[in-house]
């Protein structure tokens, strides 16, 4: 039967399958208790000795949480625990506790990301969310993120056919009408399952913000042109891609000419071609020819 017994009265069972845990996943679940209280009895079994003391058999993560709590004086020493007190049947109590475990589902990602999506809807702000539910707020901007994406996408990843990982790959960048179509390009074919393939794909309209145009041009002369800049949250090192290629060719053409016209005013050259190019091929050179000029004489001081 379900009672309620004092935190002070409950220690851990040597009975309790689980062994490890995660300390972001215990994070999250301490945040969830003080944000909503305990959503899930425990199951416990009455000691011999000490009288008046319960063994924990099934709960342990969610006992070490409230104990946690206590500690930390957000919630009380006797906070009422309520519990499911079991018959010490010995290996029917162990049952119980791999049961209560093994029988656990995780959360589809997809309906972790529209959960979030309802809470920002409601009101609430990205680090009110992340605080609530004890994670980071790049957590919860990539949850966002992929809330947003394509439908057919979004879908994939509810329906289990597609991975967190291959989502993650599909919103590396925003536009979905391009997600849309590299997914029926990539699902057609064996690179659909390689996230890797999926980003390069997603990206190869865009360009890297270590491009030598983007490192020429500056992010902040870019963006007061009204160039758009992508940044992937799901990426370690912060990658940028430039979405608007046309403003940054231009601006970097621009820059180009100026210090194509500054080279020929220092040196008296009557011309400077500038070129965007990392290589110059011969089309870029057909039709000049080298002039070999008969140098100069030195002075007596050269």
């Amino acid at each position: 039967m379900i009672q309620t017994i004092a935190l002070g009265k409950l220690v851990p069972s040597k009975r309790n399958v689980r062994r490890r845990s995660d300390a972001a996943a215990d994070a999250q679940l301490r945040a969830d208790i003080v944000a909503r209280g305990l959503l899930q009895n425990l199951i416990v079994t009455a000691n011999k000795k000490p009288r008046g003391t319960y063994a924990v058999e099934a709960g342990g993560r969610r006992h070490n949480a409230l104990k946690a709590l206590a500690e930390d004086r957000k919630l009380p020493a006797d906070f009422a625990v309520p519990c499911l007190v079991l018959d010490d049947l010995g290996s029917a109590v162990a049952e119980a506790s791999l049961a209560e475990n093994f029988q656990k589902l995780a959360l589809n990602p997809a309906d972790e990301c529209l959960a979030f999506q309802h809470f920002i809807e409601q009101g609430s702000d990205v680090e009110g969310v992340a605080r609530r539910f004890g994670v980071t707020v790049r957590f919860v901007e990539g949850r966002l993120r992929l809330a947003s994406l394509a439908p057919v996408v979004f879908q994939a990843l509810a329906d289990g056919e597609i991975t967190l990982d291959i989502a993650k790959a599909y919103a590396s960048t925003p536009d979905r009408e391009r997600q849309a179509h590299v997914f029926d390009q990539m699902s057609r074919g064996y690179g659909g399952a390689h996230p890797d393939s999926i980003r390069r794909m997603m990206t190869q309209a865009t360009v890297s913000g270590a491009d030598p145009r983007a490192r020429l041009v500056g992010e902040d002369a870019y963006l007061a042109a009204g160039g758009r800049i992508d940044r992937d949250l799901f990426a370690d090192d912060s990658t940028t891609r430039w979405l608007d290629i046309a403003i940054l060719e231009r601006l970097a053409s621009e820059m180009m000419e100026a210090a194509a016209a500054a080279v020929a005013a220092e040196t008296g050259y009557a011309w400077v071609r500038p070129t965007l190019d990392r290589y110059v091929d011969w089309q870029q050179t057909e039709g000049l020819q080298r002039v070999d000029l008969a140098p100069p004489s030195l002075s007596a001081a050269e």
